[in-house]
């Protein structure tokens, strides 16, 4: 008798049908695909950010990418729609796998809650300070997602953004913030009063570099409805 179970248009691990060898063998092909893509993505990332650093801009083309790359234009439209969707991987990657790694290991340093705070958000603006042209470039796409990609901008930033999430509830649990802030309300405001103050240095609008990085975790920490003296050892 003919089955009557629909034709299926390809395996799916959840079938329990599917014998326990056979489903094996799936998950190691699904793994080794999974591998192949990541590292050719990644060597356009990587192609793209040595381009911008290099240029101090973001004047190249897809074909320089995929020069430097060494790989097939046909490999690079598989897995970037445009040199949009790269240069939004590119401010990705810049994020997750530098800023954010450098500045948990400069908070790693410090032990008070209120003050690995600080070393967030001076390790932060010494960052940028050092980024030069690239940087400033970087800075000014920040600002161009926030009004055309904002989901992707949002997307982005989740990894510092999750750090600074965590600093704030660490500072809750041993002090007392405004009854008003949850902590997820507490690092949206101070990241956005921060990365204001981080712009207006990078792109050099006047009076933003006179303003010291301890002034403004100061400004920030009275934000949350703490009082801060002078600065001290960060231990």
């Amino acid at each position: 008798m003919a089955s009557t179970r629909p034709a299926r248009a390809g395996w799916d691990l959840d079938d329990e049908t599917i014998p326990a060898w056979q489903r094996q063998c799936m998950q190691r092909s699904l793994q080794s695909a999974r591998a192949r893509a990541h590292a050719r993505s990644d060597r356009f990332v990587r192609a793209a950010t040595q381009l911008l650093r290099e240029k101090g801009n973001t004047d190249f083309t897809v074909q320089d990418v995929i020069d430097r790359s060494k790989m097939s234009i046909r490999t690079f439209y598989k897995y970037f729609a445009s040199k949009e969707d790269l240069l939004v991987a590119v401010y990705e990657n810049v994020v997750a796998r530098e800023a954010v790694p450098r500045l948990r290991k400069r908070i790693a340093r410090v032990r008070d809650p209120l003050l690995r705070l600080r070393a967030y958000i001076e390790g932060l603006i010494e960052l940028t300070a050092k980024s030069g042209p690239a940087g400033r470039t970087l800075t000014s796409y920040e600002s161009r997602l926030a009004e055309s990609r904002p989901e992707d901008l949002a997307r982005a930033m989740k990894p510092q953004f999750d750090l600074l999430v965590e600093l704030i509830e660490d500072i809750a649990a041993t002090r007392r913030l405004r009854r008003d802030l949850t902590a997820k309300t507490a690092a949206q405001l101070i990241h956005f009063t921060v990365m204001a103050a981080v712009h207006g240095r990078v792109l050099g609008y006047e009076g933003a570099s006179e303003i010291p990085a301890r002034t403004i975790w100061q400004f920030c920490a009275s934000g949350l409805g703490l009082a801060v003296g002078p600065p001290r050892s960060r231990q």
